[in-house]
């Protein structure tokens, strides 16, 4: 920050300048924010390193026992073995890793084509607090290393051959992955029940990109089922050998890929409609309360008095904390936080719970790098906010009787227990200290008694290491005594969401035949024996009071309330039940078992008959003859004997180390490019804007392992080898204010004319321009960057003739800065597709170096906004103007698009000559014109279009071809004017007059024309050799005049 405010103060010291606008193409870009430091250590084994930093040690040591089974589980399967070691670097909490840099870019070229990006062999993870989700990363992180190497090689020349073309989407890819490093269970198979029973599935277009992924998933686990899991391998050989998709599934399954799509969607809704045939429907009240497309719903909770209903409701990014009030039937939203945008969602946080006296809803927040306790009062509206210490994140919430503790689920130390929050005194008390999982805890009423669900082992069994990562019981605990009990012991299913009633009787949610339905578990006596004593017998009754056909996704019972909230979700809809424990409808029928609980089963059961064979059984094709069974008995015993002191020692870690800085290659582009890459105003020359011309581009990128540190370098050339030029840029991301350094070098040749020379005048203008940035983010949305620059310009008149031989140099030393503030809240959806707005403004100026009346400022503004029409059918509006004043100024050139092929510059509007044009640069779009269609040192331009990207709207298939997929037709219509003086009506603009000077004579006319320009029409876009290709038709109005069309193609991605 102090160094942010001594840059302001050289601002108001010396003059400042920066060259920056160059067309539409300018830099937006979001933020990560750094809130808190990190000390990053590693472990370094054979085939793997793990990096993590304080509070993560545990988290090192899980994966480093874990990761190693995965990649040898998968290498075996995929019959790939990995050279390279892995790196996985692990952050504490999804909130630790949203401040990390990795995965941001900002890219310094319009162009998308010849871009190969090469993201090693790097893992990145975070613990939410579940260590089955935990497990999924790393071996999600592992699955997609071997698919990218298998498919795209892991050396930078193989990574850039195949990058333009192997076709195959994210979706399908990412579908791909989670086959090879997700266990299917009873929360994946409703997903994809509602996916395909919603009907959704039969039109792909439609869905979200977390729906085409679980799509792809489902996919391949058909493959599995029908063709058999040894396809798989084959199949993802094939798609590579073949660049495609398509010849993969013919060659290997002997189907195209949509008959395998509608076989995929009629298998599974046969399956799943038999599933849900005997079903009932919820004896609980639904709500009135609509949710919307895209959502996710949680944490819906009801009020002691059940009057009023709270939940969460999350959208790309966003969340709010919205209350339904009963009686009055109205929602409102009370809390709102972070931004839409596309990045991982987190849908562990807000955690809320009402007060027992129904008046106070509390919320626990991730912000800022910590956690936030906000006590709402639903009355006043008003907030007391008090921050919790010595935790990474909450899960769950819930308050004792009194109202003045809360018993809560939390990550702290890389491992998720359960503590007791005091309200009065913001401390809290740890009351289990272990590795496993402990969520959902829940006071018995008036007791010292917490239930809660917990994957861990059998209390029974001695000494377990690591979490039971796939099934969840339910424990007793005593808050005091810390005595533990078990209440369930179910290996093949899970225990969730316990909610006790008393001390006798506790609900919960189980996913006993493949869909979570609502229990109640009552514990009662009897006598057993009478002596001097009567001996009483405790026994449990399980009794079933739901038979749905969706999961139960929550359920909550509020303490000494007859009242309990029930959330489900059916095909695309959430619904919303409250219902009263004295009303619950106790079911007979035994629940029927879905076709997933029915495979699950078969697989089980074929898999323990592989593993046992009777010892009457003879295999003539190994047989072993008696001494030889003795001898291999003894080697067994040894090597059971060996490893078991093994696995019965301790885990020997390597020796920590500090991390060092290191680089890897991150980007490769090679590509033609018509454009400069260094954004430098041009000197101002008479013979008009200089274009770029077709020409190579070639960068590399190198970073390290966290992305904190980026090296860059880049070439234009060499095809036109008067006009190249390079740049280079040095990043350093690690702390909140980032910091930048660019060095550039910029030369081409420009024909002048000047009628006192015998041949035509060509100058080589040669640039050296070093740039320092300084850019400190407010949010991951807004940031204020502040840019100190030093520029050289040296102009050569070329000697072509003998009267150019004595005409000097010319050289300009210029030094300064540009201020800028940055809002960005834009999401891609698809290329040239955003959803969102954005919006810029700047000041900059420069002085050239001991030379005075060399002033000159520019201030400006861009904001643009894209919204969604329907789908992926998105209108994009902008508006741009600038103006440039001092003793110099910036001439700005309106007509024309950005990345033009082949432009043309129109020489007939002259520029206003009692101007002191020094610097030039162009304003587009303004299609339907050439470049120079209006010309002055400010303008404005507006700009409208509406993208359909046609075949993949209309589709209900995926999409073969590339090029269908990115096709894309556009209706704009662009408006704007360039002018000198107050206005472009002012009769200080040079536009309304015209001046002619005779011997002994002097005319100014006064022009009537109109000043401002219009043009409208249509274009088409796709993706085309990796290249992003426009090609637009546009008629132009001119002083009310409809010119005729002009044709105008270019490589650039559109505003």
């Amino acid at each position: 920050m102090k160094k942010l405010l001594f840059i302001l103060l050289l601002c108001n010291w010396h003059s400042i300048f920066c060259q920056y606008y160059t067309g539409s193409n300018i830099p937006f870009g979001q933020n990560r924010v750094q809130y808190n430091s990190f000390f990053w250590q590693s472990y370094d084994f054979q085939r793997f390193k793990i990096y993590f930093t304080k509070g993560g040690h545990k988290h090192a040591e899980y994966t480093a026992k874990t990761a190693h089974l995965y990649l040898q589980k998968l290498e075996k399967f995929l019959d790939y073995k990995i050279e390279d070691k892995i790196h996985f670097i692990i952050y504490n909490s999804l909130g630790k890793f949203r401040q990390s840099n990795i995965g941001l870019t900002n890219d310094i070229s319009s162009n998308i084509g010849g871009t190969a990006r090469i993201s090693g062999e790097k893992v990145f993870l975070y613990f939410n607090g579940n260590h089955n989700d935990f497990n999924k990363q790393i071996s999600a992180g592992i699955a997609e290393i071997i698919v990218q190497n298998i498919l795209f090689g892991s050396d930078l020349k193989q990574s850039v051959k195949s990058s333009s073309f192997t076709n195959m989407p994210v979706w399908f890819k990412n579908g791909l992955i989670d086959y090879l490093s997700t266990e299917w269970n009873t929360s994946y198979d409703g997903k994809l029940k509602n996916l395909i029973l919603s009907g959704k599935a039969e039109k792909f277009h439609s869905l979200t990109n977390k729906e085409s992924q679980l799509f792809s998933f489902g996919m391949w686990r058909f493959i599995d089922e029908v063709f058999g899991r040894n396809m798989i391998p084959n199949l993802i050989y094939m798609m590579k050998v073949s660049k495609s998709i398509e010849s993969g599934f013919i060659y290997v399954l002997g189907v195209t890929a949509e008959m395998l799509q509608e076989d995929f969607i009629n298998h599974y809704k046969n399956l799943y409609n038999d599933d849900i045939s005997n079903s009932v429907k919820p004896n609980e009240k639904n709500l009135n309360i609509k949710s919307k497309k895209e959502r996710v719903y949680r944490q819906f909770k009801i009020n002691k008095k059940g009057d009023k209903i709270a939940f969460v409701e999350h959208y790309i990014g966003q969340y709010k904390v919205k209350i339904y009030d009963l009686k009055k039937n109205k929602l409102r939203t009370v809390i709102k936080g972070d931004h839409k945008l596309n990045r991982i969602p987190d849908f562990s946080h807000p955690v809320i719970a009402w007060h027992p006296l129904g008046k106070v809803l509390s919320i626990f927040e991730e912000k800022k790098g910590e956690i936030l306790l906000n006590l709402y009062d639903t009355d006043e509206n008003k907030k007391n906010i008090k921050p919790l210490l010595n935790l990474e994140k909450i899960l769950s919430c819930s308050y004792n009787v009194k109202g003045d503790k809360i018993i809560i689920s939390a990550v702290s130390n890389s491992q998720t227990d359960i503590y007791q929050y005091s309200v009065l005194g913001n401390s809290q008390i740890q009351i289990t200290n272990d590795l496993f999982d402990n969520h959902n805890p829940k006071y018995i009423p008036n007791s010292n008694e917490v239930i809660f669900s917990s994957n861990r082992m059998d209390l029974k069994k001695s000494n377990p290491k690591i979490p039971n990562t796939n099934k969840f019981d339910l424990f007793q605990i005593n808050t005091k005594t810390r005595k533990l009990k078990q209440l369930t012991n179910t290996p093949n299913f899970n225990e969730k969401h316990p909610q006790p009633v008393n001390k006798f009787n506790y609900h919960y949610l189980c996913d006993k035949n493949g869909i979570y339905n609502h229990f109640k578990k009552t514990t009662d006596s009897t006598i057993s024996q009478i002596d001097t004593a009567i001996h009483y017998r405790y026994f449990s009754v399980i009794q079933k009071l739901s038979n749905l056909n969706r999961n139960a996704l929550e359920i909550c019972f509020t303490p000494f309330s007859k009242h309990y909230s029930l959330l489900l979700k059916n095909n695309s809809e959430y619904q919303f039940y409250i219902g009263k424990v004295d009303e619950v409808v106790f079911l007979e029928d035994v629940l029927k078992n879905t076709h997933f609980i029915k495979s699950t089963d078969y697989k089980s059961s074929e898999g323990d008959k592989k593993l046992v064979q009777s010892s009457d059984e003879i295999n003539i094709y190994n047989y072993q003859f008696e001494k030889e069974k003795e001898i291999i008995k003894n080697n067994n015993q040894k090597k059971y004997s060996s490893s078991t002191t093994k696995e019965k020692g301790n885990f020997i870690l390597p020796l920590k180390k500090i991390y060092n800085v290191n680089f890897t290659i991150g980007d490769f582009v090679m590509q033609l490019n018509p454009t400069f890459n260094n954004l430098a105003y041009q000197r101002y020359s008479s013979s008009g804007f200089k274009n770029a011309g077709f020409d190579g581009f070639t960068l590399i990128q190198a970073k390290d392992v966290f992305e904190d540190y980026k090296i860059t370098g880049g070439f234009k050339g060499p095809v036109q080898i008067n006009n190249t030029g390079f740049i280079a840029i040095y990043e350093n991301l690690k702390n909140r204010l980032d910091e930048k350094t660019q060095l550039s070098r910029q030369s081409f040749e420009n024909f002048v004319n000047n009628v006192s020379m015998d041949a035509p005048t060509i100058e080589k203008t040669i640039t050296n321009d070093i740039k320092h940035q300084y850019s400190y983010p407010f949010s991951e949305v807004s940031s204020l960057r502040f840019t100190l620059n030093l520029r050289h310009d040296k102009i050569v008149t070329l000697s072509n003739s003998p009267s150019h031989l004595p005409v000097p140099n010319r050289t300009h030393l210029l030094g300064g800065g540009l201020l800028e503030y940055i809002f960005d809240a834009t999401r891609p959806i698809a290329i040239n597709i955003n959803n969102g707005f954005k919006f810029k403004t700047w000041f900059e100026g420069y002085k050239e170096i001991n030379n005075p009346n060399t002033d000159f400022f520019v201030f400006g503004m861009d904001l643009r906004n894209y919204q969604k029409i329907h789908r992926n059918i998105v209108f994009a509006s902008r508006l741009a103007a600038s103006t440039s004043f001092g003793f110099q100024k910036l001439i700005y050139y309106m007509g024309g698009v950005d990345g033009y092929l082949w432009a043309k510059f129109d020489p007939s509007i002259i520029p206003d000559p009692e101007q002191n044009f020094q610097f030039q640069t162009i304003a587009t779009p303004l299609r339907g014109f050439y470049q120079n269609a209006r010309n002055g040192n400010s303008f404005v331009g507006i700009s409208n279009e509406l993208r359909i990207p046609i075949f993949s709207y209309f589709s209900k298939k995926p999409l073969k071809s590339d090029f269908l997929e990115n096709f894309m037709i556009i209706g704009f219509n662009d408006i704007g004017a360039a002018w000198t003086g107050k206005n472009p009506y002012s009769s200080d603009n040079s536009f309304n007059n015209t001046s002619y000077n005779g011997h002994n004579y002097s005319i100014n006319i006064e022009n009537q024309k109109e000043p401002i320009v219009y043009s409208y029409g249509f274009g088409i876009r796709s993706k085309l050799f990796g290249y992003y290709i426009r090609l637009d038709w546009g008629y132009g109005i001119d002083d009310h005049i409809a010119m005729p069309s002009i044709k105008q193609l270019s490589l650039s991605l559109d505003f």
